[in-house]
């Protein structure tokens, strides 16, 4: 069947699974570089909150040989297992001040967002931009974020300029920047997979146990990278969870503190939405073969929706600023 024969067939036979007492609706997402998601909410007739499954991958699923029945199945068990722990008040954004210190910033690309940037409140930045958004931390979600829309600021009669004010101070207080060498950030991911292996292949496996030590095991791989190629020194910039860290740019003199330690000017590569690569810059080193380097690797390993742009930018000390 085709997509949209898919996602009705999909909704219909939720809605009998699950019974009138339920309205199950399809709808469509736009998410970051104007990506659009088709996704299916569940809400029951006392509540307004939902959890939000997206069909996209399903379809997927049913092209590779899934049966509807088994995927329908799986939406039904994914929502009764995770409707009843959501606990969100969906009447804290009636006010300002009770979101007043959940709001942050994080960098999209302008060019690939138009749609998006017509909804949002933001700001320019070289050739992105600073939009906004509410970090909640629940039981259940996590660090759950909602978008900040251009009918919110209306709402609560504040300018884009106080927007951004409130969350130039909340940002680095909530999401605390991280500068690490690539090889050490190689290292704790290699570390992560190490143990995964273990546990997957080892039914032995206990942290505790002697068998297989995967910080060892990671100096060694890390050993033998070293000898095989000629490094050049990379930092990632981030912040602690990961998550948005590219907007680690805008942190007061954060960059600047970086490059005089470093004593060196610097190339930045938008690695994604979530980090930005920081290197040194020294003679005979190439922006143009950098910028290659950012589109190669957005293309072909960065999904979509996480990528922030194909410019590398340059930190110039004597002008104390980034320049695109």
């Amino acid at each position: 069947m085709t997509y949209d024969e898919f996602l009705n067939d999909v909704r219909e036979d939720i809605n009998k699974l699950l019974g009138d007492e339920v309205c199950v609706k399809t709808h469509r997402i736009l998410k970051n570089n104007d990506i659009e998601l088709d996704a299916l909410t569940i809400i029951t007739k006392d509540s307004n909150v939902s959890p939000t499954i997206y069909l996209n991958s399903y379809y997927d699923e049913y092209l590779r040989g899934k049966e509807i029945d088994e995927i329908t199945k799986e939406i039904c068990d994914l929502y009764i297992s995770n409707s009843t722990k959501i606990n969100f008040d969906v009447d804290i954004f009636k006010s300002f001040e009770n979101i007043r210190d959940k709001v942050v910033f994080k960098l999209i690309n302008t060019k690939a967002n138009k749609k998006l940037l017509r909804d949002i409140p933001h700001i320019d930045f070289l050739d992105l931009s600073i939009v906004f958004y509410c970090m909640f931390d629940n039981e259940y979600l996590g660090s759950a974020t909602a978008l900040i829309h251009n009918i919110h600021v209306n709402m609560w009669e504040i300018t884009v300029e106080e927007l951004y004010e409130i969350a130039k101070e909340n940002t680095p207080k909530l999401l605390k920047y991280e500068i690490k060498e690539m090889n050490e950030l190689i290292r704790d991911i290699l570390v992560g997979d190490i143990k995964k292996v273990i546990c997957e292949n080892d039914d032995r496996y206990d942290k505790n146990c002697e068998t297989a030590n995967p910080e060892v095991v990671a100096d060694e791989l890390m050993k033998d990278l070293m000898k095989a190629k000629e490094q050049i020194s990379m930092y990632v910039l981030t912040n602690r969870q990961r998550m948005n860290g590219a907007a680690c740019l805008l942190y007061d003199h954060i960059i600047e503190d970086f490059a005089k330690e470093m004593q060196k000017d610097l190339y930045i590569l938008p690695s994604s939405i979530h980090e930005v690569i920081l290197i040194p810059a020294i003679n005979g080193m190439s922006r143009e073969e950098l910028t290659e380097m950012v589109k190669e690797v957005n293309k072909d390993e960065v999904d979509d929706i996480d990528v922030l742009s194909d410019h590398t930018y340059y930190f110039s000390r004597e002008e104390g600023k980034i320049i695109i």
